[in-house]
């Protein structure tokens, strides 16, 4: 699991997930869930043109470089870049047109990628986000952009959280799944709640203040059948979240998290809750 000293506060910690191998396959299927009934890059984006380089920021295990690779022109590239690359397969097991490059892509970006993408794709990194605010990753991306090159980000819109119940759920069937989204969102009542900041939902404003045009935005909340499956995706990550940052809080804030997490397991048959897929998409100009 990911590690917190106990003498490190919460802020400072990159990453409150894990890199297991339970991590990784959560991952995964937050990327297929993701990519149900929808795409893996928006189809307004065209991808015919030779030379075509993509890139994706927080790859994590590479599953959508993977993915996307079968859909390309063979003339096509694409780079991976993560703070930490160990979730990757390794070179010799990648596409021969992929390749993973280790980034912080909130720290200035190194002259060999600065105007080299068609393409910048970033999606489910809302904990990667620094003092809630996305707009320095958002001018990063504009950096590494060719002239005419477009963003496109994806993030659960937790503006748009609904808790959904069956029709014959218990009469004293309780929403812990709200209380735990709270819970997990502030890391046990220790900072400002990131689930509830809701600048995922302003992507088409930033992008607009940030000088991006033809931009777009694709909403797709889960299908009810994929609901159960969505939630037991959300618990690992909880849970995740539970082990790598709170136990290290003290307090018994893991195991008061992890209690909520059971409750909310124990009701998945009646109780879970739906947010949008949300794609924004943006061009940098021609200049």
């Amino acid at each position: 699991m990911a590690s917190l000293p106990k003498d490190r506060p919460v802020e400072s910690q990159e990453y409150i997930l894990s890199r297991g191998f339970t991590a990784n396959v959560r991952q995964n299927l937050q990327y297929y869930l993701w990519k149900d009934n929808g795409f893996s890059l928006h189809p307004s984006i065209s991808v015919e043109q030779e030379g075509l380089r993509v890139a994706e920021i927080g790859a994590a295990t590479g599953i959508w470089l993977v993915d996307l690779a079968r859909h390309l022109p063979a003339s096509a590239h694409i780079d991976g870049f993560d703070i930490d690359i160990s979730q990757c397969p390794p070179k010799d097991w990648l596409p021969a047109n992929v390749s993973v490059h280790r980034l912080d892509c909130i720290a200035p970006i190194p002259a060999e990628f600065v105007e080299q993408y068609d393409m910048l794709h970033i999606q489910l990194f809302q904990l990667g986000i620094q003092d809630r605010d996305p707009e320095p990753v958002v001018q990063n991306l504009l950096r590494m952009l060719r002239p005419g090159g477009w963003i496109s980000w994806g993030e659960y819109d937790y503006s748009r959280w609904e808790i959904v119940q069956t029709a014959g759920k218990p009469d004293n069937g309780s929403d812990d799944l709200t209380a735990l989204l709270d819970y997990v969102g502030t890391i046990g009542g220790t900072r400002p709640n990131w689930a509830r900041n809701l600048w995922p939902a302003r992507l088409p404003q930033i992008f607009e203040a940030n000088g991006l045009v033809n931009i777009s935005e694709d909403r797709r909340p889960f299908p009810k059948e994929l609901l159960q499956t969505q939630l037991d995706a959300a618990l690992m990550a909880c849970e995740e979240v539970s082990y790598g940052a709170m136990d290290h809080l003290g307090g018994g804030r893991g195991e008061k998290a992890r209690e909520l997490i059971a409750k909310c397991f124990r009701n998945r048959s009646h109780t879970a809750y739906n947010v949008d897929r949300l794609t924004v998409i943006g061009r940098k100009p021609l200049e």
